[in-house]
Order: C-alpha cells, then sequence, then structure tokens
C-alpha cells in the first residue's frame, strides 16, 4: 500500500511541474563522428598499448583499454535529444532536477556573437558546471526568466579548451 501512495505522490509532483513550466527547449547532444575519427582513436589507442607493453608499464595499457571501452559505452547509450524545462522549483535536465539553491549562479557563453552555452555553477561536490546547449532565440529568452531566480554571472566566451575539444569532436 506504500508503494502506491509513494507513485501517487510522484504522479502528482510530475503534475505540478508541468503546472509551473515556465521554459522548455530541446537540444541534439551527438557528436557528428565520420569513420575516419574513429579510425585515428583506435590507431592511437593501439600505439599507446603497444607503446606502454613495450616499455612494460602493463597498468597503463590496462587503463588506456578501460578508459576506451567505458567512453564507447557512454557514448552509445546516452540519450541522443536532451529536453530542459525551467519551472519555478527548479531546472530539470531528462530526469534530473537542479533545485535553484542547489545551483549558484548561471552565464551564457558566446563563440563570437552566436550563443552556445547556458553554464550552470553548482553547489554540488562532484559536478560543479553543467552546460547546456542554447540558441540566440533561447538566450534572450532565458535572459528575461533565469535571473528571477538565479544569480546572472558576466557572459564568457569559449576557452581553448572549450574550442579545441569541439574541433576535435570529442
Amino acid at each position: 500500500m506504500s508503494k502506491l501512495i509513494f507513485f501517487k505522490k510522484i504522479i502528482y509532483n510530475l503534475k505540478k511541474m508541468e503546472e509551473n513550466t515556465i521554459y522548455t527547449w530541446k537540444f541534439l547532444d551527438e557528436k557528428q563522428r565520420g569513420a575516419f575519427w574513429y579510425i585515428i582513436a583506435i590507431s592511437v589507442m593501439i600505439w599507446l598499448v603497444f607503446w606502454w607493453i613495450f616499455t612494460r608499464q602493463y597498468w597503463l595499457s590496462i587503463v588506456v583499454l578501460l578508459a576506451s571501452g567505458l567512453a564507447f559505452y557512454l557514448e552509445n547509450n546516452s540519450q541522443k535529444e536532451v529536453e530542459v524545462k525551467v519551472t519555478t522549483l527548479w531546472i530539470s535536465i531528462i530526469n534530473t532536477f537542479y533545485e535553484y539553491s542547489k545551483i549558484n549562479s548561471f552565464s551564457f557563453i558566446y563563440n563570437r556573437e552566436n550563443a552556445v552555452y547556458l553554464r550552470l555553477y553548482l553547489n554540488k561536490k562532484w559536478i560543479k558546471v553543467v552546460n547546456l546547449q542554447v540558441d540566440n532565440k533561447i538566450c534572450e529568452d532565458l535572459k528575461q526568466i533565469l535571473p528571477n531566480f538565479i544569480n546572472e554571472e558576466k557572459d564568457g566566451d569559449l576557452t581553448f579548451t572549450e574550442k579545441l575539444i569541439s574541433f576535435l569532436k570529442l
């Protein structure tokens, strides 16, 4: 009986969340990598493994194999489309809820004049920053909404590392 009450409360809260939704958007979180990218990545991985076996650093070979296997697994089993909902209580990303009390501030990250990310700075122990893809229209809409709930930091540009990661499609 208690499980039934628990699930009824969850359904009620989800319905309330739908009523409190202020803004929603979706974006594709999928890297456009071709066969050439995978050939290069596998070649680098195999070269590293052989090099570390040759230099008798076997544990590094195991680490490279495990890390590349984990990366491949996560890439193939992640959701392609991400839905973000801004409500009066929290920001929902897929099925994860970030209450406003757990978010320090936000800023928009630009590449030249185009908005690229909404960056949320969190109060969490392990996850400090969440980047959400946006465009200029979404950016302008959120600039009107989010300051009512969270502190806004100065807008920034993509760092060299972020540009490099984007260029390498990592």
